[in-house]
């Protein structure tokens, strides 16, 4: 796997700009790629983090490319002089947008440097599966993919609301970029509930330890969001909940959620599979992956590699 890296301006203005890198096949100098998998990270998240899914699919003939959204992994690191800290996307009147239009201006660039021939596929884990779900309801953005996998989303939830009324009001009291304490603790706080006897926190993140010790130790993963994070967050979680939000969606693309039974996020299963009724009634293609006893982060549980090889079955399939 052959890695490059690269940045370009943020959206959200202020002179801050993105990281990003593409993982490439060691043969693509004499073999065509297969397509190229864009990944949306998750929350608290940064793209290094799933350099073991790239470099696998990688080997199966595919490019891989990700950006560390603002207040994220390299990109913050990135802004770090810019008084923008962790968790926060940014001073933009429209920054939940603002991630959507960064994801596309790095789909832009990346197709400006691997060609228009090549088929281009969306892949969003947990907080990116709400920014590729607004992606995908989007009609001139999710036209520019062939096929879009959801992985560990969360279904709909009434709650959203209140949360970012919530957030608001702290923004209103000068606290946009302090910790948001209070709404983690609402949002977050009964994750562990249906673990017995958690050793930390991160228990819910994934059932392998050493994993958990991993997040832990990472000082770009699993930090608190501010309270405008959190407001963009729940933005995007009521776009993609709109009782119209999937009126313009396009039917000829296949879309894949992947999800395990013992993940909060996702309900236990149960809020994804309300998404997945939802899509079908609408007359989408989904394919439906339930990996059984498994946390929020399929990509690192014990059950991973069998994860990766459907992931690249499913991209194949969906331009074969």
């Amino acid at each position: 796997m052959n890695r490059e890296d690269g940045i370009f301006k943020a959206s959200c203005g202020g002179g801050n700009e993105i990281a990003y890198c593409w993982c490439k096949p060691d043969d693509m100098d004499t073999v065509e790629p297969k397509g190229v998998i864009q990944i949306c990270h998750g929350m608290a998240d940064h793209f290094s983090r799933y350099l073991q899914m790239a470099e696998f699919l990688t080997k199966q003939g595919f490019i891989v490319g990700g950006m560390d959204m603002m207040g994220h992994g390299a990109t913050f690191q990135l802004n770090a002089g810019r008084d923008m800290p962790k968790g926060y996307f940014g001073d933009a009147p429209d920054s939940a947008m603002c991630i959507l239009k960064d994801e596309m201006e790095f789909h832009r660039i990346t197709k400006e440097r691997f060609g228009e021939t090549l088929p281009y596929y969306l892949y969003g884990h947990s907080m990116g599966s709400f920014v590729a779900r607004n992606i995908y309801i989007t009609p001139e953005y999710s036209k520019e993919f062939e096929a879009f996998i959801f992985a560990s989303t969360m279904g709909p939830n009434p709650a959203a609301g209140a949360g970012l009324a919530l957030t608001n009001m702290m923004k209103v009291f000068g606290r946009k970029r302090a910790p948001g304490k209070l709404v983690n603790k609402i949002a977050f706080g009964a994750y562990n509930k249906k673990i017995s006897n958690p050793k930390t926190d991160y228990d819910w993140v994934t059932s392998d330890e050493e994993e958990v010790k991993k997040y832990m130790q990472d000082d770009l993963a699993g930090f608190l969001f501010t309270n405008k994070g959190f407001a963009d967050l729940f933005t995007l979680v009521i776009r993609m909940q709109k009782k119209d939000a999937y009126d313009n969606i396009p039917l000829d693309k296949p879309v894949m959620l992947t999800y395990g039974e013992d993940d909060p996020v996702g309900n236990y299963g149960t809020g994804v599979r309300q998404v997945i009724e939802i899509l079908r009634s609408k007359g989408v293609k989904v394919t439906e992956r339930n990996y059984g006893h498994y946390r929020h982060e399929i990509q690192n549980e014990s059950v991973r590699w069998d994860y990766f090889k459907d992931i690249a079955e499913f991209y194949l399939q969906a331009t074969e």
